[in-house]
């Protein structure tokens, strides 16, 4: 197919003959489409509609002459590039040949008209034109091949960039979790070399007394010391109990099974373990929560948190104090709360008392000791099983520690 057959060229003469004429010609002679116009108006409206690629004007013309035609061609920007070919029955002499040139025309043909001329001329325009459509389709494909690429270059690089975020993202979690990671292994060498050493050391030292001198002993000495013994061994036991607790936590090797429960059970049940420390410092343990309140939670983990905060909280209430468990309700989550009559927490300890990399361990209103483990192992377990806790307390006012927990499964 010839490069030329789709060029359109629009012949304008006011003459039908020279209209007919031009027409066969072109024809006869390329394979291009041919339009015609009668007038200057009926051209403007045809190049308005239409693509045109080359105009054949005559310059005498009724009403707008082609010279007019042309300049009104050249104004528009949606048909200023098309070349228009003027054709005159004078010679073009300077005069003309200026004012077509001023008009917007490239060239002349003069009547009558030389057929080996206009085809000549023809063929130049033509040939040209279709380079130019060439130059134009291999810039539009280099254009589109150069989008393509700048398109898939910018994928590559958007895809990149998220790449490096969420590398950057993972690297700087694997940093907080590594530098948690050092901070319980502190805090557990910690709790090895100090807390879980003092009663041990009570024990060696209570032990080695009675073997040493148990003959010479009063049975109330004998007593006594056995009574420090005794505090002493289970305070390791319970030290042990929540390092054996909060390593397995930290390794997740702790199965999470929620049942149905009643927490009451729990409550009632750890009052009773602990009766003995409450009943040595006269402390009254007060169970509100009724047996109908029930949650949905892992058993031996809310056991710990609730022996943890009524442990702590008999530790610190004074002789004649007390300890009250209660329940309530909020948006489909039960609330419990251990409250105490004790010393209180002070204000710049509270926001400290639930993290690892912090040590809030005071003494208890009788000397006892303890490692801070306990309220951290409180949170990891309340948080395992979907809930919260928080403590609200005021030095010498006593404290109250509340955690939430499911009503029912899902």
């Amino acid at each position: 197919m010839p490069a030329d057959q789709t060029l359109k060229i629009l012949i304008v003469d006011d003459n039908p003959n020279n209209l007919f004429s031009l027409n066969e010609l072109i024809r006869s002679n390329f394979n291009v489409t041919v339009i015609e116009a009668s007038s200057g108006y009926e051209a403007l409206r045809m190049i308005n509609e239409q693509a045109v690629d080359l105009c054949l004007m005559d310059v005498q013309m009724p009403e707008m002459d082609g010279f007019e035609t042309a300049r009104l061609i050249r104004t528009r920007p949606k048909t200023a590039h098309i070349p228009v070919i003027f054709i005159t029955a004078f010679d073009p002499n300077r005069s003309l040949m200026e004012k077509g040139i001023d008009a917007g025309g490239l060239d002349y043909l003069t009547k009558p008209i030389d057929d080996v001329q206009i085809v000549h001329m023809l063929n130049m325009y033509i040939r040209f034109i279709n380079r130019e459509r060439n130059l134009n389709a291999e810039l539009e494909e280099k254009v589109r091949a150069r989008t393509r690429d700048l398109v898939q270059a910018n994928f590559h690089l958007r895809n990149e960039i998220e790449e490096r975020k969420k590398t950057e993202a993972v690297l700087k979690q694997t940093d907080q979790k590594l530098r948690e990671a050092i901070t319980a292994k502190d805090k557990f060498f910690s709790i090895i070399a100090h807390d879980l050493r003092n009663p041990f050391n009570a024990v060696i030292g209570f032990s080695a007394i009675l073997r040493e001198n148990l003959h010479e002993l009063s049975t109330e000495k004998v007593s006594q010391y056995a009574g420090y013994l005794h505090e002493a061994a289970r305070s390791a036991f319970l030290l042990l109990t929540n390092l054996l607790d909060w390593a397995r936590s930290q390794t997740d090797q702790i199965k999470y099974e929620p049942e149905q429960m009643a927490i009451s059970e729990i409550i009632q049940a750890t009052f009773s373990v602990l009766s003995g420390e409450s009943t040595k410092k006269s402390i009254l343990l007060l169970n509100k929560v009724e047996d109908s309140v029930s949650v949905y939670a892992d058993r031996n983990m809310i056991s710990a948190v609730i022996r943890n905060l009524v442990s702590n909280a008999i530790k610190f209430t004074s002789r004649g104090g007390t300890v009250t468990a209660y329940a309530g309700t909020s948006g489909g989550m039960n609330s419990f709360t251990i409250e105490d009559t004790g010393v209180g927490i002070r204000k710049e300890d509270i926001e400290k008392l639930f993290r690892i990399d912090t040590k809030v361990s005071n003494p208890g209103t009788e000397k006892e000791e303890g490692s801070g483990l306990g309220l951290i192992l409180c949170r990891e377990f309340i948080e395992k099983n979907g809930g919260k806790i928080h403590v609200e307390s005021e030095a010498g006012k006593g404290s109250r520690f509340t955690f939430t927990l499911p009503a029912g499964a899902g």
